[in-house]
């Protein structure tokens, strides 16, 4: 039975999916102060500080049984915002079962639910025949996605992302600091090679949540193109 939350004008309802993360916890406060969404779950393992707000509901999910949570995928929008790193993971496996098979599921989750969109963040460059593995994983994710999940599909592929996370990446951190420094020589065709703020990454798949979009991929200059264009 389809539990779908009414989808009428400023009755929107949403999942984030890794509002832990610097994008995810930027798009949380968002939708927490936007008029259009009168529900918003995040879906996190562990309980983490959310936005003091009727809107924001948190759940506690065992990302091994998503079967569990239906609610989650009874919405109107899916935000997928997960993302780990080698170090983190500790393997390829398990970078893969997060980056990858853990997206595949929840965009199959979304889909038998009667989701009609989902939004997901990939990488600058992801695609699933390159011979670096980050890249190579991404697109796999992506492909898969676009076989299996909801059919209005935004993918997102940031680059460098500028902003303060609560976990410490020291190469991340010194590219901050140079990259800014450097943007200017990457014109035309090199554009999206330029660091972006998390903030507006967030701030696009809010938009791009209220418009109809069929597997429509977004470069990290077009991101940025696209908030500006709605300031």
């Amino acid at each position: 039975m389809n539990t779908k939350v009414s989808n009428t004008k400023g009755q929107l309802s949403a999942t984030i999916f890794g509002s832990t993360g610097l994008i995810g916890g930027f798009l949380a406060d968002l939708l927490a102060e936007d008029k259009d969404f009168s529900k918003v779950y995040l879906a996190n393992r562990r309980e983490i500080e959310i936005p003091n707000n009727p809107t924001i509901e948190q759940k506690i999910v065992d990302f091994d049984k998503l079967e569990q949570y239906p609610e989650l995928f009874s919405v109107d929008v899916t935000f997928v915002c997960l993302g780990t790193t080698m170090k983190t993971a500790g393997s390829k496996e398990a970078f893969e079962k997060v980056d990858k098979h853990l997206v595949h599921k929840i965009a199959q989750m979304a889909k038998e639910h009667a989701c009609p969109k989902l939004l997901m963040i990939s990488s600058l460059g992801a695609d699933s025949k390159s011979n670096n593995f980050y890249l190579k994983t991404k697109g796999e994710a992506e492909d898969l996605v676009r076989k299996d999940g909801p059919e209005q599909l935004s993918i997102l592929r940031p680059s460098l992302l500028l902003g303060e996370r609560s976990e410490f990446r020291f190469g991340e951190l010194i590219a901050q600091k140079l990259m800014p420094i450097f943007s200017f020589l990457l014109v035309g065709g090199l554009r999206k090679y330029r660091p972006i703020k998390a903030r507006d990454v967030a701030k696009a798949m809010q938009i791009l949540s209220k418009e109809e979009k069929d597997h429509k991929v977004y470069q990290s200059n077009q991101i940025k193109t696209l908030v500006e264009q709605h300031k």
